[in-house]
């Protein structure tokens, strides 16, 4: 289930293309879809609950392979900003020790076959009008 205020389409494209790249292992794209000031947050149990552009980037460069469906995506704009909210369903696969303040690859792994997770992400445009993912967070897992 899609819904998607008129105006929001160019920022929800951009989610779409980060989710697509890293199904294919192209993490590279990630340094357009990122503003440089890009912040994540989740809760505390993975790296403190925080991570700029460049700690995301490494991190997500440590998935060996996933899969990602989303379940329900909802956009809404006010003036220069699109919030999305998404509801996806995710399997990841880790190589390796996904470092310090982190679960261990098999205890990530566990924690993500089939998980179901709720995100919430602001967008905005760059000087050459380019969506870009500024601040997304993970609200939690979403249980049944």
């Amino acid at each position: 289930m899609e819904d998607v205020q008129p105006g929001c389409e160019a920022a929800i494209a951009q989610l779409k293309r980060w989710v697509n790249a890293l199904m294919a292992g192209d993490f590279d794209v990630l340094e357009s879809v990122l503003a440089d000031d890009f912040q994540f947050t989740v809760e505390p149990r993975f790296a403190g609950g925080r991570m700029n552009k460049q700690q995301f980037i490494a991190f997500d460069r440590m998935i060996k392979s996933c899969s990602i469906t989303f379940l329900g995506i909802t956009a809404r704009r006010m003036g220069d900003m699109v919030t999305s909210l998404a509801f996806a369903e995710v399997t990841e696969e880790f190589h390796g020790d996904l470092g310090p303040d982190m679960p261990s690859a098999a205890e990530m792994a566990g924690l993500m076959q089939g998980a179901r997770l709720a995100y919430g992400s602001g967008w905005r445009q760059n000087s050459q009008g380019e969506w870009q993912c500024f601040s997304h967070h993970i609200f939690g897992f979403i249980d049944g």
